[in-house]
């Protein structure tokens, strides 16, 4: 039985290394999405500022998110990024909301076979910023991923001190924070 089980162990961690590189032993820290969220405000483009290190992003700046709301309730998710010889990287997923009464704590996929992972909405002035957090776990492990968004390409000091501290504050380690660049010449659109 012991071989079995660290099989799937090494299994999970081997999928999570993958996938994200934010791993930790033990469950998620105890992360609390908003109460609300107004959907319609929260659609439009967004920055991405910092983020957890995410290899699906590797190679990637300027990247931005667009929301729009589809007949189905649903939100179109189109994330795209610049590689530095110019080239545009660009997905398409699907996010929505499985329980009216947590609008905040929404899921998001962005292929047919994989799996739905949360995307809540940690806290939003839907003018200038968005914190989201996501953590899923398996047996002991968990893989975390964390987004600043903003309207602009640039938020100030004190927002970017006040996210941390939303984060820290629930035990999240915010030393794993990277910055995009927003500034590049290929981030330009032509």
């Amino acid at each position: 039985m012991f071989m079995v089980e660290l099989f799937v162990l090494c299994f999970i961690l081997n999928v999570g290394v993958i996938h994200a590189q934010i791993v930790g032993i033990g469950k998620c820290p105890p992360v609390v999405a908003q109460k609300e969220l107004d959907v319609k405000e929260y659609l439009g483009d967004w920055y991405e500022i910092y983020k957890f290190k995410a290899n699906f992003e590797d190679g990637q700046e300027c990247i931005k998110a667009n929301y729009l709301l589809k007949e189905d309730k649903h939100i179109r998710v189109q994330n795209e990024g610049k590689t530095p010889n110019g080239e545009t990287i660009s997905i398409v997923g699907d996010g929505y909301a499985p329980d009216e009464n947590e609008p905040a704590k929404l899921l998001v996929k962005f292929s047919e076979a994989a799996p739905y992972g949360n995307y809540w909405v940690v806290d939003t002035d839907y003018k200038t910023y968005t914190l989201i957090y996501s953590c899923s776990e398996v047996v002991d492990v968990h893989f975390e991923f964390s987004w600043i968004l903003a309207r602009e390409k640039s938020i100030t000091a004190e927002i970017k001190n006040k996210l941390f501290q939303e984060l820290e504050d629930f035990k999240v380690d915010t030393k794993n924070f990277m910055k995009t660049d927003q500034t590049a010449s290929y981030c330009e659109d032509k």
